[in-house]
């Protein structure tokens, strides 16, 4: 992290709130880049707490005013990537402080929130003296209680912060995972609070136009945990967006798949009038049109994202990806008419049945693309079979048998003269353990200094068990009843 960061504040800061350490355990390019971080951010702020933001990058925590993270009395952790919890660890180590909420009794206070709480807190589990399960914004309640709290000993507050069905109390052997949810994106945090050209997409504003997914490919966690659909309203968007532009020219559209928002079209034509620079997290391949392409190639989007994740009819259908070769086929074409010169394309490879025909059918699809005369810049990742998904019960392929699969994918791209890149095979499978973990991987990685050495050598035999499943992930019996999509705006 640089000594001096210049950043742009778009909300007041609340400088006389209860104080909070606000942590993400990586580095501050990530955390401003981080809607979720954000949303906590904001969360915490509007109801009585004056946060502190605090990274961690070479080894070291630091906020950017200086203040020592160990004079804080709460620890608020945004968790969103298995990998991190690795540095969650360390950080506790570095600040010479317990990390067994057990033994460290409230001395500082520790809550755990973020994407990760969703669907499997074990590997973090007895660290956190309170898990806050699901959306930050609908838990105004939780937080107005934890505020007026902390008057009180440690045991009453978790006493009093077990009642809450989103707040999980390891220490109390409560776990109650029923997810906060937000029915109206009107009331969204999901957008950037601060801005910065040190920011991973420089100084762009971020904003979530789209919360959930309406498909259900068997991969993504995702989709299962969001089982509905909302849509920011578009002069919701507008609005904020308008703030926004005062301060910067870039704006980037976040969402499962930025194409399923109903008034798409409508949004980027307003946009191209008022910034300069738009980009967009995902598009579905089977929603891309000429005009859509050419629309974002002139707010300076010249590098189409297409994500077929499979070679063959029978993985993408083993995938649910809902897509076929005609529909690949149709995009790249729609691609070349618009003009653009290169696609970056996304693959997965490890799969359940997966044999030769299929690392072949990858080949094929982009040597497709090349005899179109379009570059293709191809990431390959190995599955990593995640809690709730259709391959929860899959064990991941073991390092041999992915490194061969790769060596092939690799040498055979070469050939046709394609540049790929891939995820760590090793990085990858340890993402699996962290993702599959038990509660009691979290007391082995408090216990030991090489944290890393252990995850590696029990990852070689790791065999993945749903002891995530006391989640509830279902959104029956809440506030939106049976509803599947909801669309707003």
């Amino acid at each position: 992290m640089q000594e001096k960061i210049t950043e742009i504040f778009l909300r007041k800061k609340n400088s006389g709130g209860i104080p909070v350490a606000l942590i993400f355990p990586n580095e501050y390019a990530a955390a401003i880049s981080n809607l979720g971080f954000n949303a906590a951010f904001a969360a915490f702020e509007d109801h009585g707490f004056s946060c502190e933001r605090f990274f961690y990058s070479n080894g070291e925590t630091r906020s950017l005013s200086g203040k020592r993270l160990r004079d804080f009395k709460i620890w608020a952790f945004s968790i969103s990537f298995e990998m991190d919890v690795l540095n969650i660890f360390d950080i506790f180590s570095h600040e010479n402080v317990e990390i067994l909420a057990e033994r460290r009794k409230g001395n500082p206070l520790v809550i755990f929130g973020g994407a990760m709480t969703f669907f499997n807190p074990n590997s973090f589990w007895h660290v956190a003296d309170l898990i806050f399960h699901g959306e930050i914004e609908g838990m105004g309640n939780i937080l107005e209680d934890l505020r007026e709290s902390l008057r009180v000993q440690w045991s009453e507050i978790l006493e009093k912060m077990s009642k809450f069905p989103n707040v999980s109390v390891p220490v109390l052997g409560k776990k109650n995972v029923n997810l906060a949810k937000l029915r109206n994106l009107s009331a969204s945090l999901g957008s950037s609070v601060f801005l910065s050209e040190e920011g991973v997409f420089g100084k762009t504003y971020l904003i979530e136009i789209e919360r959930g997914c309406i498909h259900r490919c068997s991969f993504c966690v995702a989709s299962k945990i969001y089982n509905i659909v909302r849509f920011m309203p578009l002069e919701e968007i507008k609005e904020r967006i308008s703030m926004a532009t005062v301060h910067t020219d870039k704006v980037g559209l976040v969402a499962s798949s930025v194409s399923d928002y109903p008034h798409l079209m409508d949004l980027l034509f307003w946009l191209k009038e008022r910034v300069k620079f738009l980009s967009v997290s995902s598009l579905r391949l089977d929603a891309i049109s000429v005009e859509l392409v050419k629309v974002l190639e002139s707010m300076g989007d010249r590098e189409i994202t297409l994500a077929p994740e499979a070679g063959t009819q029978k993985m993408r259908n083993l995938l649910n990806k809902e897509i076929d070769e005609e529909d690949i086929k149709r995009a790249i074409q729609n691609v070349k008419v618009a003009g653009l010169k290169r696609v970056k394309m996304y693959f997965i490879y490890g799969l359940p049945e997966e044999d030769q025909s299929d690392l072949n059918g990858i080949i094929d699809v982009v040597k497709m693309v090349k005899e179109e005369g379009i570059i293709p810049y191809v990431s390959l990742n190995p599955l990593i079979p995640k809690p709730f998904t259709n391959f929860e019960n899959f064990q991941m392929r073991s390092s041999k048998d992915l490194k061969e699969r790769e060596r092939y994918l690799q040498s055979s791209l070469g050939k046709i003269g394609v540049k790929s890149k891939f995820e760590s095979i090793r990085l990858s499978r340890i993402q699996w353990v962290l993702a599959t973990a038990n509660a009691e991987i979290s007391y082995e990685l408090a216990r030991r200094d090489e944290r890393m050495k252990f995850i590696h050598g029990i990852e070689k035999e790791w065999q993945a068990e749903p002891s995530w499943r006391y989640i509830d992930i279902s959104w029956k019996n809440s506030e939106f009843g049976e509803l599947k999509i909801l669309k707003e705006g």
